[in-house]
């Protein structure tokens, strides 16, 4: 009798132990499963952004991966996302309707650079709580010896895509560079003022030799007579 029920309280045991076993493998997997899935969520908020919104073969690859390059920076050392709009025509959209447009999907902080090519129409706009923190009349400025976009868009090269590529690059830079400099950070993947400085001269150039031009038909056609 005693045996018996002996017997049968070993089996009842191995039973439990086997079934505890098994909600502890089971238990694991769900761990694990669970600590995987954290894994690849955090993956994916530090992995890269894409900060061209729109680019309609406007901008080359290698000129969209420096802009995210340099967005992913700026976003990781700030908390500011930049980002870029370039289409080949508004189609009968005014601009300011096609950035809010896109400006409605963003969460803040946030700067947009938007251009549209053939109505040639560049602008910025931003969050608020950002309008001190860059100046975005200079940027956007004509004048040859300030603004970092327009100039070299109505620069006139002899290859135009490169000049609009160079544009919104410059641009693009130097909005994050001010970023940066509010912020108290520096960028390792900041173009430099090298770049800059190189347009800034071309342009003095450009500019002055149309100002000579200029004076000297004055001279030759009211002073000289």
């Amino acid at each position: 009798m005693d045996a018996a029920w002996y017997g049968s309280t070993l089996s009842l045991g191995s039973s439990n132990s086997i079934s505890r076993l098994c909600w502890l493998m089971g238990l694991n997997h769900t761990l694990l499963r669970a600590f995987a899935l954290l894994l690849l969520l955090n993956l994916a908020a530090f992995a890269s952004r894409n900060f061209v919104l729109v680019n309609e073969d406007i901008l080359p690859q290698k000129t969209v991966k420096k802009i995210n390059e340099i967005g992913n920076e700026v976003f990781e050392k700030s908390g500011i996302k930049i980002y870029l709009a370039a289409v080949k025509e508004m189609h009968e959209k005014k601009i300011k309707d096609f950035e809010k447009t896109l400006a409605s999907k963003l969460k803040d902080p946030f700067i947009l650079l938007t251009l549209s090519l053939k109505d040639h129409k560049v602008d910025i706009i931003n969050s608020p709580s950002l309008s001190n923190k860059f100046n975005k009349e200079e940027i956007l400025s004509p004048l040859p010896w300030k603004g970092t976009i327009i100039p070299i868009l109505t620069s006139h090269m002899k290859n135009p895509d490169a000049a609009v590529e160079a544009a919104l690059l410059n641009g693009y830079a130097e909005i994050a560079d001010q970023i940066a400099k509010s912020y108290g950070v520096k960028l390792k993947s900041s173009i430099g003022n090298t770049n800059r400085e190189i347009y800034y001269w071309l342009r003095v150039v450009f500019y002055s030799i149309l100002a000579l031009i200029f004076f000297n038909f004055i001279y030759r056609r009211f002073i000289r007579r």
